[in-house]
Order: C-alpha cells, then sequence, then structure tokens
C-alpha cells in the first residue's frame, strides 16, 4: 500500500474516530456475519442459519400467520447467546404466561407498551445507543401512531405522510448508530419489526398487496420475510374432528445476507396434540425430513426411505409417517441431520 494512503488513512481516524476508514482486508476479517437462529428449522436453512445480528429485519403478513410466535422464539434463542433484548408490544397481545411457556427468561426481557410512535423510535434509538440492550422486537408498525394523529379528533382530518417520514427518519438513524458501534468493535444492534399486509383497492395488475409505513423501512431492511396462513392441520374424525394447528408457508424477498427469493414451510401447532409438540411450537422432524432428503442425506425411492443405504448399518421406512415416527423416538438422529443440513447450507 502506497505510503501517502496509510498516512491518509491514520489522518482522518485521528480525526474522525478509531476504524472511521479502513482498509477492505480488515473490514472482511472484522464483519463476519453472525446468526440468531429461529429455531424453525426450515426458516434457518432458508435464511442461511437464521437472522443477521446487527441489521433490520422486517417480518411481514397477514393475521393468524404467526409473526409475534415467530419473533418470540427468536428472543428466546438471542437470550440463550448471552444478547439483552426488549419486546416492544405495541399491540398489547403478548402475555407473560406465553412468553414464559416459549422458555423466554422474562425476568432479564424488557417489556414496554409504548404511548406513541415518536415515543417508540425515541427508546429504540436511546436503547441502541446505551449499548446495554442487543435485540428489540416492534410488534408492529402498522400499530403505531403518531401523536398528531392520537390528540386529534376522530372526525379532524390529520396530515398525510406523518408516519412514513417520522420511520424514515428513524431507520436512517437506526443505521447510522450502528456503524458507529461497529467502528468502536461493539456489538451492533438488532431490530426485528413485525408488520401487517393489506390489500390495495382497486388494483387489476401487479401485486395488490403491501405492508404500511411507506418504503423506507424496505430499503433499509436486510431481510424480508412474508408469511402466509397454509392449510389447517387436524385430529380426529368426523364429529371428533378438531382443529389443532396450520401450515405456515413463508418467503424471504430481500435478504442482504444470504440468497434471496427462497420459499418453504414449516408445521405450527396452537392447541394439544398427540404428537407431543407443545402449545405454540413448530414440527421440525417433517422440515428436517425433506431437508434430508433435498441434500441427500436421506434417500427416498418410492414409498420407501432410507438412512445410511448401502451401508452395514443401513435401515429403511415404509412411508414418511413410520420414520417420523422414528425420529420422534431418536431426538439424537434429529439433532444430527439438522447439524448437517446447516452445515452444507453455509457453504453455499
Amino acid at each position: 500500500m502506497n505510503k501517502d494512503v496509510l498516512k491518509l488513512i491514520n489522518d482522518l481516524n485521528k480525526k474522525y474516530g478509531k476504524n472511521a476508514v479502513q482498509l477492505g482486508s480488515e473490514i472482511i476479517s472484522q464483519r463476519t456475519i453472525q446468526r440468531i437462529p429461529t429455531s424453525i428449522v426450515a426458516l434457518d436453512i432458508a435464511l442461511g442459519g437464521g437472522i443477521p445480528l446487527g441489521r433490520l429485519v422486517q417480518i411481514e403478513g397477514a393475521y393468524s400467520s404467526t409473526k409475534t410466535t415467530v419473533c418470540l422464539h427468536i428472543i428466546r434463542e438471542a437470550q440463550k447467546m448471552g444478547l439483552v433484548c426488549a419486546m416492544i408490544d405495541a399491540e398489547g397481545t403478548t402475555d407473560e404466561a406465553y412468553m414464559k411457556h416459549l422458555g423466554i427468561d422474562t425476568d432479564n426481557l424488557l417489556y414496554i407498551t409504548p404511548d406513541g410512535l415518536e415515543e417508540t423510535i425515541n427508546m429504540v434509538i436511546d436503547m441502541q445507543r446505551s449499548k446495554a440492550v442487543n435485540l428489540a422486537v416492534v410488534d408492529s408498525l402498522a400499530s403505531l401512531r403518531p401523536l398528531k394523529e392520537l390528540e386529534s379528533e376522530a372526525d379532524e382530518s390529520v396530515q398525510l405522510g406523518i408516519t412514513p417520514k417520522l420511520l424514515g427518519e428513524f431507520f436512517g438513524k437506526y443505521q447510522m448508530s450502528n456503524n458507529k458501534l461497529v467502528r468502536e468493535g461493539s456489538t451492533p444492534f438488532t431490530l426485528i419489526c413485525t408488520n401487517q399486509l393489506r390489500e390495495k383497492i382497486g388494483t387489476m395488475y401487479g401485486d395488490p398487496e403491501y405492508a404500511p409505513g411507506g418504503r423506507a423501512k424496505d430499503f433499509y431492511s436486510s431481510v424480508n420475510i412474508r408469511l402466509r396462513r397454509g392449510d389447517w392441520l387436524s385430529q380426529g374424525k368426523g364429529q371428533d374432528k378438531e382443529i389443532i394447528g396450520q401450515v405456515v408457508k413463508f418467503k424471504i424477498d430481500k435478504n442482504k445476507t444470504y440468497k434471496r427469493m427462497q420459499t418453504g414451510e414449516f408445521d405450527f401447532y396452537f392447541s394439544e396434540n398427540g404428537l407431543g409438540i407443545p402449545v405454540g411450537y413448530v414440527d421440525n422432524v417433517k422440515s428436517i425430513i425433506e431437508l434430508s432428503v433435498y441434500w441427500g442425506l436421506i434417500e427416498r425411492g418410492g414409498a420407501w426411505y432410507y438412512l445410511n443405504r448401502g451401508e452395514e448399518n443401513e435401515q429403511k421406512f415404509q412411508g414418511l409417517d413410520s420414520l417420523v415416527t422414528y425420529l420422534r423416538e431418536s431426538p439424537e438422529k434429529i439433532e444430527e441431520y439438522k447439524n448437517k443440513i446447516l452445515d452444507l447450507a453455509k457453504k453455499l
């Protein structure tokens, strides 16, 4: 490297602060992407191992598409990593019992019920700059209303565009504050925002769906996940038939840290079931089998599934249900296949 350039880098860092200017090789070595797993295997694989640490992540979806529950699972996994988390519940729908049921340490969780959009913005920026909190979930952007709207009478017209304007300013501040944290060598702040999917009126062509809050959130986010409700999951027959869960489909339409446009689905259970899957959790066994077949870890021939085919310890199972039953009784096998899939996905 030219001596004059090295002197310039040194001078600029003295003037603007440590690591204001770095060589490209230094940035690459320092900024290996760390990820927070969602505990939903199919989603983790599609994301490249989980959501990226220190980025803005959007989770959009229709009502009852498990947006909040997915966020709570992420909070639990983040706490396991030693990260301090905050839940900003603008919708006021999350209760302590459910969070504890999902394994969240509520004694070490900041729980906030904001009184407006401005307060939420200021709280998040304050938490980020304090370096004491590492992750915040805002549930949801669509529920946050500016003070001008809250303080007006119901029949008064309110100036349009206040919310997108405030959010655009907020996301810019968020990213600049994160840049400063990275330069200082501190853990960057992860922000997850849930949002509602709504439909435009009178749309004849193109995508009729949109998420409130303006365009800035889409440009600043590193990952956008869309969740949709699929088929219902039931057990029993006839009059005893009971809906116990649903298939949730996902599409990652933006990902600046891994492959984009990944799709998949998972089985989510919201009632007691004969499978032994706790309420509020996902059945990862089917996802692991499907992904193992895709990656060639499990072979399939017609209705037969083969483990370790061609080896002395080969095992074969007729039908998916028999293999699922076997793996449910062998949690170490499930973990083995899960880790193999994640390792293969990270190499892409």
